[in-house]
């Protein structure tokens, strides 16, 4: 029997430094992502963040402390092997984060639009930040726009910033048991289970935590129109959300030696895992009011105020729909279950093949959609178009807010992979060692990230919010076929031989990684008929015919727009759909049923090749220097990548061929992920 017990305490601080003279300078944004015709180069107007009104946000940062205590024990009593144990995690996170404390000025649907009203003046959307000290918004009447004025919705000019900072504490917590059971010299069963209880979000001021809750209704749609804002203290469930009970995770799995030779096996296991929700999905509800509101206006005018229409000098004025970020009261912890089988043979001495096969089913996945946007009141709820007086608009389900970002749980994916393994040591006694892997995979989700941070979603959240099931396709980042090979090879160290040889030649390491890949799946969008920025139609090929879907070379050689960005062909022209019974606005659809599914086409494949060369040279008994030298994209190889900010039919004249273009990763070029460059590094440790 062994016991153990762990204590640890880490604080975590990344304070972000910028100029503080911008601070309170308003961000212009053409419209989401915007590019240059036929080119990867971002449209860029004054500001801060001034791609994504949905980035940035200053001040940022603060520090993060985290108390955590562990107990395991550990028996082993006949042809059993048990594990027991517990852990207690505290997570105190205090960050400031200045969500619109610049203004964002977005100023077009898409890039057209944009650069249109960029002429005229005309603004699509204003948001900003603002302390409503107490208030919650007034209603507005969606057909006149006139605010339904009361004291306990006006707020006095000039309009604050509010408190950027929080201070949120988790309390987790964990228990579990397993045992790894022989039950003979050749099949071994493991079993065991794991509790885990994720605490659920609270400021240490209780008073400045607020979140949306549902009110009475029938459905789902009643009680959003009927819900309510309330600060913790005040909440009808008692907290910020309500906590999840039963996560259990089971686990099981075996190992079996066919032959009892130890040459042929066959593993496999079940289990279930569960991940806690994090960072801005849930510490963005600093976002409402009434300690903090969001004022979203659309349809405006350009300003340089960063408080916009609340910039006044004095008097009071009514505080207009704002903003929220919800955490649904009834969120679920995500969960995972997977499975998993594999075949292993030695083919000769530490020589190994393996087919291996996995599988997953993701539930109660994180996600983000907006639950209010415009048109939502006429469709779920049959609210008419007109007034009595005949004034025409769209109405929200809650008209007393403008959009409300649901963080929910109904992302729901599959994935099921087969992976053929060859792996060497020392093949020959040669110094070669070798690790192969080619695996064929799919992964199906209906989100596949929870911010939608790929442009592959173009927009935030789903396209029909309340029907995830609607967007169901292949994932972002599904890779259909891959082959990792990873060589290695020692030269001989010539112990005891020529001492010259030793140091010189003796005892090098060469590692090398090469890895090709088919390509990631990307949709293509149609936002001409969008009113909200959010829900954007995809593209509907004009007569029906199904387009070429994949994209794999540049025919012909064509470039566009520079020598890193080509033409990898054209889709048939589009065919723009809007509903006439909500103005001619595409967001609610119905949808047309030649529109293409989500992630249809597929762009090209990619390769990589990196190496390092590492030696150590003995100094002392005790001590020695280590060597090592790294190459990443030794080849200076750039793949192609599609640029997914174009894929908008809005983009292109009608009629027109709809192009995609892809750019060459390079330096300066499809920064992040994309961003391919040859470049080298070296290091030298002295180990004692």
């Amino acid at each position: 029997m062994a016991s153990s017990t762990k204590l640890s305490f880490s604080r975590f601080n990344a304070p972000v430094t910028y100029d503080t003279k911008l601070q309170n300078v308003p961000t212009l944004i053409v419209s989401v992502n915007a590019q240059l015709p036929k080119t990867s180069t971002f449209i860029q107007l004054p500001g801060f963040y001034d791609f994504n009104p949905a980035n940035g946000g200053l001040p940022f940062g603060g520090p993060q402390n985290t108390i955590q205590i562990n107990q395991d024990l550990n028996v082993l009593k006949g042809k059993h092997s048990m594990q027991f144990g517990g852990q207690y995690l505290y997570l105190q996170a205090n960050n400031a984060y200045g969500a619109y404390a610049q203004a964002t000025e977005q100023v077009g649907v898409n890039r057209t639009a944009g650069l249109q009203n960029l002429v005229t003046g005309d603004l699509f959307q204003f948001q900003a930040a603002v302390n409503p000290n107490g208030a919650l918004p007034c209603v507005i009447n969606p057909y006149t726009g006139t605010l339904t004025r009361t004291p306990a919705c006006s707020i006095n000019l000039p309009a604050t910033q509010p408190n950027f900072a929080r201070s949120n504490r988790f309390h987790d917590w964990a228990v579990y048991a397993q045992d790894s059971y022989r039950l003979t010299s050749r099949f071994t069963f493991n079993y065991g289970v794991r509790y885990e209880h994720y605490g659920v979000q609270h400021n240490n001021k209780k008073d400045l935590e607020s979140n949306f809750y549902y009110g009475s209704g029938g459905n789902l749609f009643q009680s959003i129109r009927n819900g309510q804002v309330f600060t913790t203290p005040k909440s009808p469930i008692g907290g910020l959300w309500k906590p999840q009970w039963g996560t259990v995770s089971p686990r099981i799995g075996f190992a079996f030696d066919v032959f009892g030779t130890g040459r042929t096996s066959i593993r496999g296991g079940f289990g279930i895992s569960y991940e806690r929700n994090f960072g801005n999905v849930t510490f963005n509800v600093i976002q409402n009011p009434p300690n903090y509101a969001v004022v979203v206006v659309n349809n405006t005018r350009i300003t340089t105020s960063n408080a916009g229409p609340l910039g006044g000098a004095s008097g009071s004025v009514p505080l207009p729909p704002t903003s929220l970020r919800h955490v649904d009261q009834n969120i679920r912890t995500a969960q995972t279950q997977f499975w998993d089988a594999a075949l292993e043979q030695q083919l000769a001495h530490n020589t190994m093949l393996s087919l291996q096969y996995a599988g997953a089913r993701g539930l109660h996945l994180y996600d983000i959609k907006n639950i209010n946007a415009l048109g939502s009141g006429n469709v779920l709820l049959g609210d008419p178009r007109s007034d009595s007086s005949g004034n025409t608009g769209l109405t929200r389900l809650t008209n007393q807010y403008s959009n409300i970002n649901n963080r929910g749980s109904n992302g729901d994916s599959y994935y099921q992979a087969m992976n053929i393994q060859f792996q060497s040591t020392n093949l020959h006694n040669s110094g070669l060692s070798l690790v192969a892997n080619y695996t064929l995979a799919h992964q199906i989700d209906d989100l596949s990230t929870t911010f939608s941070e790929t442009n592959n979603a173009f927009a935030l959240g789903y396209l029909q919010p309340f029907n995830p099931g609607f967007d169901r396709g292949n994932g972002d980042l599904d890779i259909r076929h891959r082959l990792v090979v990873a060589p290695i090879f020692r030269t001989p160290s010539f112990a005891g031989g020529n001492r010259f040889l030793a140091q010189t030649v003796g005892g090098w390491q060469v590692t090398g990684i090469y890895t090709v890949r088919t390509g990631t799946p990307f949709s293509y969008f149609d936002s001409t008929n969008n009113n909200s920025g959010y829900q954007v139609a995809r593209y509907t090929p004009r007569g029906g015919a199904v387009p070429q879907r994949t994209f794999k070379s540049i025919p012909n050689g064509q470039t566009v727009g520079g020598l890193i960005s080509y033409v990898f062909g054209n889709l048939p022209p589009a065919v723009s759909f809007g509903n006439p019974a909500l103005g001619g606005i595409s967001d609610w659809g119905p949808f047309p049923a030649t529109m293409v599914s989500r992630n249809s086409f597929r762009g090209p494949g990619a390769w990589t090749f990196d190496a390092s060369v590492s030696k150590t040279f003995p100094i002392h008994e005790k001590v020695n220097i280590e060597f090592r030298a790294e190459g990443f994209d030794l080849l200076n190889h750039h793949n192609l990548f599609i640029q997914q900010g174009l894929n908008d039919v809005a983009n292109v004249d009608p009629g027109d061929p709809l192009p995609i273009t892809a750019s060459k990763g390079g330096i300066g070029n499809n920064s992040g992920a994309n961003d391919e460059r040859r470049f080298g590094q070296f290091a030298l440790k002295i180990n004692f």
